[in-house]
């Protein structure tokens, strides 16, 4: 239980003593029973709600005493309440969700990348670092260039040559949707996985393609210029295709 919670519970069951009694104090042990909260938790919040001046508290030896509500506290209670139940109902939100997805990903990754390839976490590294201090267009078109250039590198650290079939001839370095194929093919029977991975690969590659394309025809027309969320949707689809395949393998 968080330490908002607790403190809520015990001005709630002071609160409920002082609609009984106003004149009335609770116990030290009549809060254990009702909280399941262990004691070190109990007195490190009633000291905090004393020091609050939201409770009047009278201290014994070995640690008992005797608490009472207060004005301020009852006043002050509403409002916790209020604000506990709005961080609960916000706690999920779709962001918090996109966000948590991606950390984790890229957590998976840069793990599995430092085996795998440690060129490619460097490069990514990079790319991040760029991103944090470089605020300029062409900063941006050059990530989008590296993101495809990754890519290639990841689909030749994933491909081996005993997943060729005979007669089958090894994929030049630029023929990364022959390797994803070669890969998938052999980590999964599934023909499902392997038509929805190949496909979403064949996204991203002609994704980054067309912009690299577009960039290149039109670096220097005015109006036109490679924004900052270009570059990060770069990265994520990066990330993301990276993760899947990762976790196929």
């Amino acid at each position: 239980m968080e330490d908002d919670e607790i403190r809520i519970l015990i001005l709630d069951i002071l609160k409920e003593q002082y609609n009984e009694n106003p004149h009335g104090m609770v116990l030290k042990q009549g809060f254990l029973p009702v909280a399941g909260i262990s004691e070190n938790e109990l007195e490190r919040n009633v000291v905090y709600l004393e020091q609050k001046g939201l409770i009047d508290v009278q201290w014994a030896l070995g640690g008992n005493f005797f608490a009472r509500i207060n004005g301020f506290g009852i006043d002050e209670l509403d409002r916790m309440k209020i604000a506990l139940d709005n961080i609960s109902t916000e706690e999920i939100v779709p962001d918090t969700v996109i966000y948590s997805i991606i950390d984790e990903a890229k957590e998976f990754v840069d793990s599995n990348l430092e085996s795998l390839n440690p060129d490619i976490l460097t490069k990514l590294n990079y790319i991040y670092e760029d991103l944090l201090t470089r605020d300029h267009p062409h900063n941006y078109a050059r990530i989008a260039f590296s993101c495809r250039e990754i890519l290639m590198d990841f689909t030749d650290a994933i491909f081996s040559e005993d997943s060729l079939e005979e007669n089958e001839i090894t994929p030049a370095r630029n023929q990364t949707k022959n390797k994803i194929y070669y890969t998938i093919r052999k980590i999964t029977q599934s023909e499902t996985d392997s038509k929805l991975i190949s496909e979403r690969f064949e996204y991203i590659i002609n994704y980054f393609s067309a912009f690299s394309d577009s960039v290149q025809k039109n670096s220097h027309p005015d109006g036109f210029e490679v924004t900052r969320e270009d570059a990060k949707a770069c990265l994520i689809y990066t990330y993301l295709f990276m993760n899947d395949i990762l976790k196929l393998i």
